[in-house]
């Protein structure tokens, strides 16, 4: 279940902290830590009430072999905070909540980023668990999805693989939303997994995908490969997975071949690029809204990827449609 809670009366304090609490415990972590996850949706939800009246929260959990991560997700789009460095003080929260203040919020998490302004009110992304060695990795890889308002199942998936060798990222909609959705989006993820996995070859991989889903309900996927240390991002799409590469030259849209999952065997449309350290690579399905350069605030692409991906999935939600979205920041030099 992976829905935006919206966040309009003080109901949805206890709502947001008993999710939190759930995540923490399905994922087995300690009695102590899942009270600090009830304490950081506790003050990040009442501060949306209190200086914003109102936003949304997202709790994703994610289970990986040997590792899990719980990622929570907090919008509004109120005024912003005009003075980040006081709101950082213990005390400095609503009189409602613990009064611990964004100090608290930070301490508590693994990871905490926060975007604010009067524009664009405030997005706050932390995440609690998985493992703090991706940066060897060389490539920041995150994904987040969140279902169709009326739905309990999401019909949108993704797969993230990192080894110190590459990156692979599998996004795929199954057609609809809701449970049979789910199950279309479930099949493509299956057939990758029986045609070994991720892989070098993203075309090569897609034909594999189509011949194995032939006549079933279908999808739409995209498949991308960052391959370390050469830094070079091989691409294939089939459908309308929006792929953007966004560098210094510029945003880079990846082109797609029409057609569907399930229907006719096909490679897909391929492509490959240069990365630089600094590019971001975006994955995004038609739950949002097509993004473009004009949609990118100042400074938002300068924070990280899970709360890149977090702001656009709450800005660009169509809310008529599952959606997903994959952020990958490159963070190393390519050999020369």
């Amino acid at each position: 279940m992976n829905n935006w809670v919206e966040i309009d009366d003080r109901s949805a304090v206890a709502v947001v902290r008993r999710l939190a609490r759930r995540h923490g415990a399905e994922l087995g972590l300690p009695e102590t830590r899942i009270d600090e996850l009830g304490i950081v949706a506790t003050e990040a939800t009442t501060n949306i009430l209190r200086y914003a009246e109102r936003g949304r929260a997202l709790i994703e959990m994610v289970r990986s072999p040997g590792a899990g991560l719980i990622t929570m997700i907090f919008t509004d789009r109120g005024p912003g905070i005009s003075d980040i460095d006081r709101m950082f003080l213990d005390g400095e929260s609503s009189t409602e909540s613990a009064g611990l203040g964004l100090g608290a919020i930070v301490r508590l998490s693994d990871s905490f980023d926060i975007f604010s302004s009067p524009e664009n009110g405030t997005t706050i992304a932390c995440t609690f668990g998985g493992r703090g060695d991706h940066a060897d990795i060389g490539v920041e890889a995150v994904g987040l999805r969140v279902c169709h308002p009326h739905e309990e199942r999401c019909g949108d998936d993704f797969q993230i693989r990192q080894t110190p060798g590459a990156t692979d990222v599998l996004l795929c909609d199954g057609l609809g939303h809701g449970p049979a959705a789910a199950e279309a989006a479930a099949e493509v993820t299956s057939a990758a997994l029986a045609s070994g996995g991720l892989s070098s070859e993203p075309g090569k991989l897609m034909r594999q995908i189509t011949e194995a889903l032939v006549g079933r309900r279908g999808a739409v996927a995209a498949l991308v490969h960052i391959a370390k240390p050469q830094m070079e991002l091989r691409y294939c799409g089939l459908g309308n997975i929006s792929t953007l590469l966004i560098s210094a030259q510029g945003v880079r849209r990846m082109a797609v071949r029409d057609g569907r999952i399930g229907g006719a065997a096909t490679g897909g449309y391929e492509e490959a690029a240069q990365l630089e350290a600094g590019d971001i690579v975006i994955l995004h399905s038609d739950g949002l809204k097509t993004l473009r350069e004009a949609h990118f605030p100042p400074g938002l692409l300068k924070k990280s990827p899970v709360l890149i991906a977090g702001f656009f999935l709450d800005r660009a939600f169509r809310g008529r449609d599952d959606a997903s979205i994959v952020v990958m920041r490159i963070n190393s030099e390519r050999a020369e």
